[in-house]
């Protein structure tokens, strides 16, 4: 074979352009308040498969026009990954991502990218270790020798996974071995045949297979409370040119985040409105709801860890979590060196998140009824 040759911009942004593609265009052809004159289109790249109820407040904000009132309307892509969602804003096919900090943090601090994290969302960790509820497996010290399945060995729930072992005196490279089991119905019957003895995915994945009736135990850490998740990311030159749109994005989201969680029967029927693909048919209307309520249950509570709504201080990064990262991604070698918060997130927008009369909303949520 001969000498590897580099991979063009060009080609890159070709491929990441059909990877956006076959995965799909999320806008949504159901209902939303978001028709009119003179919005602002934003484009924002999901690294997910499809809408699922853990993104419900996207579907919420749409619904009920927060995002018009703001002056814009919002246009979802799901992506395969965080990877690529990044990706598309880095070519400008994008203008906002939703992306898990251990993919941006190499893109952001080691290569330098204009790309920065601007709402902190997911506010602490949505990855965990799961087992079978009848697992041998009690305690950190029962892991050893154990097979764990990850989504791929790619997957960046295993970086985590690795500093979590090590946080309780476990050599991940040696102790344990990591296995490729894939998502959904791969990943559920690779931990109910036993081919891996404890599986390291995210809330959403874990609420679905409870829904198909696996009984599973978690096992989270202190580090994993302090280790942020899911966040938005964009441009600093796009922050730069269109603070507004940053600021009406990030204010309507945390206005669809306390709806959401005063009324989540009514935010799954608007994801039901405007994603009508997420209405499945042939599954009754009462066995939807309650698989879908429990998957957002577990979303919030990781976006309301640390009462954001008392403290209003929805999107904002704190200065504990973000050294959390940096000592994490030293560790499992994201990073070569610790880094400044500047070089990955951004704080500047937190006051105008949080505008708003946040017990008004959750008023009127209470008081909601859905008409269709």
């Amino acid at each position: 074979m001969g000498p590897r040759r580099p991979v063009s911009l060009a080609f890159r942004v070709i491929l990441m352009c059909v990877l956006v593609a076959a995965a799909g265009c999320g806008s949504g052809d159901g209902n939303s308040k978001e028709n009119g004159e003179n919005l602002r289109t934003v484009k924002v790249a999901l690294a997910i498969k499809a809408m699922n109820s853990s993104f419900a407040a996207i579907p919420v904000a749409r619904y009920l026009g927060y995002f018009k009132d703001e002056g814009l309307k919002v246009e979802t892509t799901f992506t395969p990954g965080s990877t690529q969602a990044i990706q598309a804003v880095a070519a400008g096919q994008m203008d906002m991502a939703a992306p898990v900090p251990q993919s941006l943090i190499p893109d952001a601090v080691n290569n330098r990218s204009d790309q920065r994290m601007f709402f902190n969302w997911a506010r602490s960790q949505v990855a965990s270790f799961a087992v079978r509820s009848d697992s041998p497996i009690q305690s950190w010290a029962d892991f050893k020798g154990k097979k764990i399945g990850a989504q791929s060995l790619g997957s960046g729930t295993i970086p985590l996974a690795k500093a979590l072992l090590r946080e309780q005196g476990l050599n991940p490279d040696t102790d344990v071995q990591f296995v490729s089991v894939g998502l959904e119905a791969g990943a559920y019957h690779a931990l109910t045949s036993k081919q891996v003895d404890a599986l390291m995915l995210f809330d959403s994945q874990y609420a679905a297979m409870e829904n198909l009736g696996a009984k599973l135990r978690y096992f989270n850490s202190a580090l994993s409370e302090q280790l942020f998740s899911t966040g938005f990311s964009a441009k600093q030159s796009f922050m730069k040119a269109n603070p507004k749109v940053i600021e009406g994005f990030g204010r309507a989201m945390a206005k669809a985040d306390v709806f959401a969680t005063a009324n989540p029967e009514a935010a799954i029927k608007m994801m039901y409105a405007v994603y009508p693909k997420t209405n499945v048919p042939g599954v009754s209307d009462d066995k939807k709801m309650k698989d879908n309520k429990r998957i957002l249950a577990l979303r919030t509570k990781h976006l309301t860890s640390g009462d954001p709504d008392g403290h209003k201080n929805w999107g904002s990064f704190p200065e504990s979590g973000v050294k959390a990262w940096s000592d994490f991604s030293v560790a499992t070698k994201l990073t070569p060196t610790p880094f400044k918060a500047e070089q990955f997130v951004t704080n500047e927008f937190v006051q105008a998140f949080n505008a708003f009369d946040s017990q008004q909303i959750k008023n009127s949520a209470k008081n909601y009824k859905f008409e269709g």
